[in-house]
């Protein structure tokens, strides 16, 4: 942090040579030779010279007029010839000037005709936008004058050349001197024309001979940049930066002391705080943005930026309203709230996180973690959790139970499918949701198995006493010698009731998860040693008899 603030000091102390533009030398002037200039201020100078006579001869005829109106006919001629003598020396001037002299007249700034707030808004980024695209442009509007030039002094030749052989064939005095005075019109205009296309030309040739390449207009382009604006750019980068991460800091402090923030981890008032920081991070940011921008003078970035936030508050007057519910919830004070318990697609969900992507995990699952937008979390309600509450009946490698008989090993469970490995090595899938309506019955953690046996009815008076001893005994003694005494929990035998054709004992075992593989094999192991004890104690077993009853005549 401390290196940050830092280097921002320095960059604010750097030279004004790295944010200014630095002047280029002025050319050197061109060391081609100057005939082809003087040539074209020749051209404009044989017609000055004579309009210069033609003016003296009209004031002397104008003297001498006899009457009013051939007075007012000279005095039309004596105005256009000093329009065209004015025009002429400007068109020689501009020759001597050259794109000096162009660039000269252009400097006056002209106001646009929008509304006076708006145009001192926009103002610098139509300046920038003029002046990069000032010198293509008037290369483009000198180009297209020329071509208009070029036409119009053709069509002059056109008119002289027709007055040409009229005046061969006119007879009448009066008719020559009026094709004389409309001779001396045209001969004018195509004077003019001349001279507008020499001026054109020279301002073309020394804009087209003074012109950048593209690799060297975007290289100066990109050095200039980054001597003014691009310095700006980064102090103000560096400023938003140093002082984002320097609110982040501080609140993070305030964290660590803070008595509600250390109260309840998911407090609405703590979630309001965070996003509460956050907002002031990013303001800071702005303000360090705008300041830097504000400091160095630098009006077109600073336009841009107050433009930009113009544009996102004015857009976040229809888009905010309807996210103020999604608002609600990332501020913990909806239907669905975080370290709370939720159900999606089927299965629990412990609200891990809120906000703009919501987090659901579930330790129980593999890959059991959820990240979805908000947006699909609308619906949804969450309950505060249970003391010990589980959020998946099995864990993997656990051996369970369905109530359609499948016995097995979890080996995969995921928020899509549960596998179970059979016997054998036969594996069954399960979508996760459909798996928990078979109601899983989980063996890992222990288990009772329940197994009935019957004797013969000739030992019913030792049945209630010896017979359930011996029994339990005798399980106990096998179980434990064939699985471990670990493994063995209990064993209980209960006379269970006095059947059709048998006295019949309930056998209760329970054992731990570690023999939950040897589920069927118990029982069928019970069964086997209550066997052998019968062998032992010539107990009887007896098996189902059918009665048949003769129907006799009278029946």
């Amino acid at each position: 942090m401390r290196w940050l603030l830092l280097s921002f000091l320095l960059f604010l102390q750097a030279p004004l040579v790295f944010s200014q533009e630095t002047s280029d030398p002025a050319p050197a002037e061109d060391s081609k030779p100057i005939e082809k200039k003087l040539d074209s201020l020749q051209t404009i100078a044989e017609p000055l010279s004579e309009s210069v006579v033609l003016l003296q001869q009209l004031q002397k005829q104008l003297q001498n007029a006899a009457t009013e109106d051939v007075k007012e006919d000279i005095q039309a001629r004596i105005d256009e010839t000093k329009k065209r003598i004015s025009g002429l020396r400007e068109n020689f001037r501009e020759i001597l000037g050259g794109s000096e002299a162009a660039e000269y007249d252009t400097t006056i700034i002209e106001t646009a005709g929008f509304q006076e707030q708006i145009t001192e808004l926009v103002q610098p980024v139509l300046s920038g936008i003029r002046e990069a695209t000032a010198e293509p442009r008037e290369l483009d509007s000198l180009r297209n004058q020329l071509v208009i030039w070029k036409e119009r002094k053709a069509k002059t030749e056109k008119v002289r050349a027709r007055i040409e052989k009229l005046k061969e064939d006119a007879k009448d005095e009066v008719v020559v001197a009026e094709l004389n005075s409309a001779e001396n019109i045209w001969k004018a205009r195509q004077s003019d024309a001349t001279s507008q296309i020499a001026v054109l030309s020279v301002q073309i040739e020394e804009r087209t001979k003074d012109q950048r390449s593209l690799w060297e207009s975007l290289s100066n382009g990109t050095s200039d940049f980054f001597k003014s604006r691009g310095m700006n750019l980064l102090l103000a980068v560096l400023a938003a930066v140093i002082g984002f991460i320097a609110v982040r800091k501080i609140y993070a402090l305030i964290r660590k002391v803070s008595p509600v923030h250390k109260a309840d981890k998911h407090d609405t008032l703590e979630r309001l705080s965070d996003i509460l920081s956050m907002a002031v991070a990013v303001l800071v940011a702005l303000g360090g943005i705008i300041f830097v921008f504000y400091a160095k003078g630098d009006w077109l970035l600073l336009t841009l930026v107050i433009i930009f936030l113009i544009g996102v508050i004015w857009a976040g007057k229809t888009a905010i309203p309807p996210y103020l519910e999604q608002i609600r919830m990332i501020l913990n004070l909806s239907s669905v709230r975080e370290g709370e318990r939720v159900i999606y697609e089927g299965l629990p969900w412990k609200v891990e996180k809120l906000g703009f992507f919501t987090t659901f995990t579930n330790p129980n699952l593999q890959g059991g973690k959820l990240r979805m937008p908000i947006k699909n979390v609308m619906d949804m309600i969450s309950r505060p959790l249970a003391p010990k509450e589980v959020w998946f009946p099995t864990e993997a490698d656990d051996w369970l139970i369905l109530s359609d008989d499948t016995y097995g090993k979890s080996i995969t469970q995921t928020p899509d499918q549960v596998v179970l490995l059979q016997l054998g090595g036969a594996m069954k899938t399960y979508p996760t949701a459909d798996f928990l309506a078979l109601a899983p019955k989980n063996l890992s953690h222990g288990f009772r198995i329940s197994v009935t046996f019957g004797i013969d009815y000739m030992h019913q008076a030792e049945s209630t006493t010896t017979v359930p001893e011996i029994f339990q005994a005798a399980l106990t003694k096998e179980l434990i010698s064939g699985y471990g005494r670990e493994a063995v929990r209990s064993i209980n035998v209960e006379f269970a009731s006095a059947g059709a054709s048998s006295l019949d004992y309930v056998i209760l075992a329970d054992f731990a998860g570690s023999v939950a593989h040897h589920y069927n094999a118990l029982q069928r192991k019970i069964q086997s040693i209550c066997v052998d004890v019968c062998n032992e104690q010539n107990w009887g077993i007896p098996f189902a008899q059918i009665t048949i009853h003769r129907a006799t005549e009278e029946d």
